[in-house]
């Protein structure tokens, strides 16, 4: 593998033979789309990455451990589950456990069937792909595409110096970048693709007349979302209280329904802080006057200025955390716009892998595992007419 930095590579000899692929974006579906490229001796791949920095967000997945997939990988997890129900009928999650396990990776699961490193260290999947790479690929980083041409049967990136005969997308998304691009991968604008506008989805909530002295508690709870009287979305699991509302997984789920609403308005959150236990909260009380011995202090505080229902704990929401602080956006590329091997139906040898297409999944390792999976599904099928 050869690595460049700077804005301006300096230019390098493709063999004429070789078949000349680009992909655009350095992240977890670049990377194992390049790892899959590498099994090819003829050839020669270029991975543009806008960043100086390679597999950025890859790094931080996770808190830094990397839950790259889940045991229990099903359409219902995602935005399209339609859509999924096809796909995973190909590429399902034993295939992609093969093909980390073939690569060096050792992993292990938890109770709840998410799949990390052995290492619990995303790094490790970092090194392990990177290991992977043929010396036919090369990475350039800090180079940004601003334009993206059609000339004859190939494709032309700004003024690189080499065309390509295929094109991966694989840029991923503004969430959790924190300085924000209004021209965030504007080299499709030509293109005229039906693309949806990125919203946060895996994100915290903003909450109306939420006290911020509940910053720093963290409690367990079945948590409901509701919009006016039709519930949403409900799960159990911990949360987290920050300065202007809630996180924490369960929290995260709940905003992937909520930002799948096509209105989102007229919604609540509930808590239900004793959904495991058999209490009578009337003679709790008279028995001992307060909740000191079953909530968290600081939620004791908020009972005492605000009387509430320890199984219905309700707030309005404001909005959902911006996309910096988002862990996966929603929105992307048209999943009508591909074809049943993720290449856009108007634009032959252009695809389109992860975060990029409009698909998108709760927490758990589902976005990470098709991050990966649409890599592998993409490179297998690259040179089918072949």
């Amino acid at each position: 593998m050869n690595k460049i930095g700077g804005k301006q590579p300096q230019l390098f000899v493709l063999l004429q033979r070789m078949k000349r692929i680009a992909i655009l974006g350095a992240g977890a579906s670049g990377l194992f789309a390049a790892a899959q490229l590498s099994k090819h001796s003829d050839l020669s791949v270029v991975v543009f990455e806008k960043s100086k920095n390679i597999a950025a967000k890859l790094r931080a997945s996770g808190g830094g451990r990397a839950n790259i997939l889940n045991e229990h990988i099903g359409p219902e997890c995602y935005n399209h589950p339609e859509f999924m129900s096809d796909f995973l009928r190909q590429t399902d999650f034993q295939t992609l456990y093969s093909e980390f396990e073939n690569m060096g990776l050792m992993m292990r699961s938890d109770e709840e069937h998410r799949v990390y490193p052995a290492t619990f260290f995303s790094t490790t999947v970092v090194d392990v792909l990177l290991k992977n790479l043929s010396k036919n690929v090369q990475i350039i980083t800090d180079y940004e595409v601003k334009s993206l041409t059609r000339e004859k049967q190939q494709w032309q990136i700004n003024d690189f110096p080499t065309l390509f005969d295929q094109v991966l997308l694989m840029v991923g998304s503004p969430a959790g970048i924190a300085r924000q691009s209004q021209n965030f991968a504007s080299f499709l604008n030509p293109l005229d693709i039906h693309f949806h506008p990125f919203k946060p989805s895996l994100v915290g909530f903003k909450l109306i007349q939420y006290p911020k002295y509940l910053h720093g508690c963290r409690a367990k709870a079945e948590v409901s979302l509701y919009q006016q009287n039709r519930i949403i979305f409900q799960e159990r699991g911990e949360v987290t209280f920050k300065e202007e509302g809630i996180s924490g997984i369960v929290v995260m789920n709940a905003s992937a329904h909520y930002n799948r609403l096509k209105s989102p308005v007229n919604c609540t959150l509930s808590l239900n802080f004793l959904y495991d236990e058999d209490l009578d909260i009337s003679d709790y009380l008279r028995k001992y006057q307060d909740f000191s011995g079953i909530l968290h202090p600081k939620l004791c505080k908020l009972y005492a200025q605000s009387p509430f229902d320890p199984r219905a704990l309700q707030w309005r929401i404001e909005g959902t955390y911006d996309l910096p602080a988002a862990q996966v956006a929603h929105g992307g590329i048209d999943v009508g716009e591909v074809d049943e091997f993720l290449q856009l139906k108007r634009y032959p040898h252009l695809y389109v892998g992860g975060e990029l297409l409009d698909i998108d999944g709760v927490c758990g390792g589902y976005n990470l595992f098709f991050a990966f999976a649409s890599a592998y599904w993409i490179v297998k099928n690259l040179f089918r007419e072949d």
